[in-house]
């Protein structure tokens, strides 16, 4: 069983009640479900910080030639494929709307509990103090409980301009202020430069990507109290595109650079002791479901089996101000994952099958068909 110190520890038993993970085994139903998980891991369940749960298709203009009952059964598919994989808590970095939020709290919609930004605020919005903080009011009055900036490019932009931020330091100030006044907090899509020095200056929460991230600013943002989520996956998945030609108009040497610079980010921010949380920025049908796979890229760019699940569990609670969850110990709501292979190894994360059983609150919401039970 995986503790809150980042430890295996060996434990003939835990038990369930009521939702939460309890000592006393005599407030257990004496009907209530077995899983024999002997010889497998026992974790918390998992937090991908960083998904769009709605989108199901890649570009943007595949997404809208689809009908709405399309998009309503990607969306359920993909949220009822995620928490199968593994991810009880998801925070959408933009797609997700209340509705969806709403439907999965009251469970007519199976999937991971959710946390919703809603809008992507961008370069259409960029330009004033009042054309930002009208975007971020827009984004609350749905709903949003986090406020996704995007402050820089991507892949397909030219590469003196990639790190040029899309928001002045005066829009960031006036964006957080926005959002904490509307109780919401900040998520900052940045690729480095000047945005990551702004928002962590203006309080933002968390920093989205960080691929030139530099030494001094993970220091400045571990002492702001800042969080990155590096999503490392999704940008070799890029460059997979890129290389087959499902992708065009983005240099291959580029996202190559961006692949490798990526992992000396995460080893960077392990150095300066900046906290790190999982992401995986997934979007289509195929990827919903394989998120854990980011856990194992974080493994192989440099963190130790433990430090890639704090990362995905502990961390991950921490930043979504999830207080009853990441942690399996008395009192906690019980999330949990059982894992039929060793979580030491990345390669445990790269295959679904490894998710023997997920447990929601209390329930045992999958669970291969092998698996032991009483």
């Amino acid at each position: 069983m995986f503790d809150e110190r980042g430890e295996f520890l060996s434990r003939a038993f835990i038990a369930i009640a009521e939702g939460v993970f309890v000592d006393d085994h005599s407030s257990v139903s004496a009907t209530a479900t077995s899983l024999n998980a002997a010889g497998m891991w026992l974790v918390p369940g998992f937090y991908d910080c960083h998904s769009h749960i709605s989108w199901g298709d890649f570009h943007r203009e595949d997404r809208e030639r689809r009908s709405p009952a399309e998009r309503r059964s990607q969306v359920s598919d993909a949220l009822a494929a995620t928490l199968h994989g593994g991810v009880t808590s998801l925070r959408d970095a933009g797609g997700a709307d209340a509705d969806v939020r709403d439907a999965v709290a009251d469970g007519s919609l199976p999937g991971p509990r959710l946390q919703i930004s809603v809008d992507m605020i961008g370069a259409d919005d960029a330009g004033s103090v009042s054309s930002v903080r009208s975007a971020v009011g827009r984004a609350l009055d749905k709903g949003a409980t986090w406020i996704k900036l995007v402050a820089t490019a991507g892949v397909a932009t030219p590469a003196e301009s990639v790190l040029d931020s899309l928001f002045t330091k005066a829009e960031f100030a006036a964006a957080v202020a926005a959002a904490n006044e509307g109780g919401a907090r900040v998520m900052v899509h940045s690729w480095g430069g000047d945005s990551i020095d702004w928002a962590i200056d203006a309080g933002a929460t968390s920093i989205e990507h960080g691929i030139y991230l530099t030494a001094s600013q993970a220091t400045r943002a571990r002492d702001a109290g800042v969080t990155l989520v590096p999503t490392l996956t999704i940008y070799r998945y890029v460059r997979d595109m890129v290389e087959t030609g499902q992708l065009r108009g983005v240099p291959l040497a580029r996202i190559a650079d961006v692949v490798a610079v990526h992992e000396g980010v995460v080893r960077l921010a392990k150095e300066a002791g900046l906290p790190l949380a999982v992401g995986s920025d997934f979007t289509t049908t195929e990827q919903h479901g394989r998120n854990l796979v980011e856990i194992g890229s974080l493994m192989r760019a440099g963190l130790t089996g433990a430090e890639a699940l704090l990362a995905a569990t502990r961390n991950g609670a921490t930043l979504m101000n999830d207080p009853d969850g990441g942690v399996i110990a008395p009192g906690y709501r019980a999330d949990a994952v059982i894992l039929a292979s060793d979580p030491a190894l990345p390669s445990t994360f790269e295959d679904p099958a490894n998710v023997a059983a997920v447990v929601k609150d209390g329930v045992i919401v999958h669970r291969s068909p092998e698996f032991a039970t009483s």
